[in-house]
């Protein structure tokens, strides 16, 4: 299970989260005096919940990435890839592998040129049963920043506090560190890549099957197969524990 550094709550955790240990966390928002915060915390921990998705991939969302269609909420996340490795050559722009000592274009020798870095994004869309009370949660939220004028560009707008109140500031978004921290005001023995984990064991428990390592790379968007078969041997093994006892 994920080890969480300087937290006595998080270390070596071997479960993923249960009914209840949500519900108290979102009980625990749900009791935040602020309008805005209680909505944006309760919206936080249901997305978290639902898609299992990483911090980085729901801090930056624009808010018209969310359309309700039928009787599901769609959400478009931007998946950013990793990072790929190359030189690229300072006379006609090629892209070589990091060993290239010459340009596979123009022939020029590059041997010398700093490796650089690119990445990639795309696209995934998510749905969400409107039925679902933590999708309810979301919309409640997405409901309350479409009332704002101006309307903010992300879902999670980043703000900030002058003489006790909060502005928010339409164009930027939270940073990594402040979805963190939305979640650990409503939890301490929570944390966001725990929820990942949570989505992963859901899969596993409904197929523990070798299929289920090509759910959960599709459910997680995870670009190395090797870690949805990692989610695979982890939660079928405790299945296979739970079943014996």
């Amino acid at each position: 299970m994920t080890r969480v550094r300087n937290s006595p709550f998080r270390e070596n955790r071997e479960t993923v989260i249960e009914e209840d240990e949500l519900n108290k966390a979102l009980n625990q928002a749900n009791a935040i005096g602020n309008e805005y915060f209680r909505l944006r915390a309760l919206a936080v921990l249901s997305l978290l919940r639902l898609s299992g998705k990483r911090r980085t991939e729901i801090s930056w969302i624009p808010l018209e990435n969310f359309k309700v269609e039928s009787d599901l909420l769609n959400v478009t996340f931007a998946l950013e890839k990793k990072k790929r490795k190359h030189k690229k050559c300072p006379r006609c722009g090629t892209r070589n592998p990091v060993d290239s000592s010459f340009c596979k274009q123009c022939g020029l020798g590059i041997s010398q040129v700093p490796i650089a870095f690119t990445s990639k994004q795309a696209k995934s869309l998510k749905a969400f049963p409107l039925s679902d009370p933590l999708t309810q949660n979301i919309l409640r939220y997405h409901e309350y920043l479409s009332s704002l004028n101006p309307i903010p560009k992300f879902w999670l707008p980043s703000g900030k506090s002058v003489f006790g109140n909060y502005f928010i500031i339409p164009d930027r978004h939270l940073s990594d560190r402040e979805v963190f921290n939305i979640v650990r005001d409503s939890s301490e023995t929570m944390w966001p890549h725990l929820f990942r984990e949570t989505v992963a064991s859901d899969i596993v428990k409904q197929d523990n099957s070798i299929i289920a390592a090509f759910k959960v790379q599709k459910r997680l968007d995870l670009e190395d197969m090797r870690t949805g078969f990692n989610y695979l041997q982890r939660f079928a093994r405790d299945i296979i524990k739970r079943e014996e006892h």
